[in-house]
């Protein structure tokens, strides 16, 4: 019996309270695997002793437990694909790639170009894995003239000090707070010197999603149901390589090479 099995068969003793913890797993449950019980309590609007309580209600001795059985619930279903084929591990690369197409759409894809065309300054910023993309991004970025700047982590306010509103910062940010002093200063910035905010990121509930002007949410292989573990910063560099895309057609050229040394000396 799986984890969607269980919780219907224990529905009839749920409380009221729990019944919407229920319902908030139905709605989205690859949410559930990617958050602790204190952002997930906290974006249902209950305790997070509810949360503890709706678990063992429907069979599980914890939180930690109930994930893993809706990870295996989840992993068991069939992929969003409607083929009946089995994927393999390469099917599942070049599905990502149009998910994460799909999940963003032509159309923010072309809106964000051509914020990024039109800003003075453009910045990125990750931590852990998801340094990675926001690095691929600023040095692709430069390769078009558009002055980017990669941000280290825990460095952002050195930066900040010469941003304003016509400046873009790029947060890569999969679920975690690592962002949470940087944004919080920026929200306490005046409207004068703040630059707009954009997070890309793998989780819808996000405890920092409410700090940034623009929200991204990309899939991973939870979300898509894929049989087998792709990487989820493997989204992220999807989502570089399409937003490249688009602004390699609005800058209408090519990546421009730096000069040889030796070619000045000639």
């Amino acid at each position: 019996m799986d984890a969607f099995q269980q919780m219907s068969l224990h529905e009839a003793e749920l409380t009221p309270t729990e019944a919407r913890v229920l319902g908030a797993v139905r709605d989205n449950p690859e949410a559930f695997l990617q958050s602790s019980t204190t952002v997930v309590a906290k974006s249902i609007g209950v305790s997070q002793s509810a949360v503890s309580r709706f678990c063992q209600k429907v069979g599980y001795d914890s939180f930690g437990g109930f994930q893993m059985g809706l990870m295996a619930a989840l992993s068991s279903n069939t992929s969003r694909d409607e083929s009946t084929e089995p994927s393999s591990p390469v099917d599942c690369l070049c599905k990502m790639v149009r998910a994460t197409e799909n999940a963003v759409g032509e159309d923010r894809f072309n809106a964000l170009a051509d914020r990024i065309i039109g800003a003075r300054n453009v910045f990125t910023t990750g931590g852990g894995l998801s340094a990675p993309p926001a690095l691929t991004l600023s040095l692709d970025l430069l390769k078009y003239n558009v002055p980017c700047f990669f941000m280290e982590n825990g460095q952002e306010m050195i930066h900040m000090h010469v941003s304003g509103p016509e400046d873009l910062v790029m947060i890569f940010s999969s679920k975690n707070n690592t962002h949470q002093l940087f944004l919080d200063v920026m929200r306490d910035t005046p409207a004068s010197r703040k630059p707009y905010l954009v997070m890309v990121s793998h989780s819808s509930t996000h405890p920092l999603r409410k700090l940034v002007d623009e929200f991204i949410l990309l899939p991973t292989w939870q979300t898509e149901r894929y049989p087998v573990y792709i990487e989820p910063m493997t989204s992220m560099l999807d989502f570089c390589s399409l937003l490249m895309v688009a602004v390699s057609q609005k800058a209408g050229g090519r990546p421009q090479p730096l000069r040889a040394a030796d070619s000045r000396q000639s």
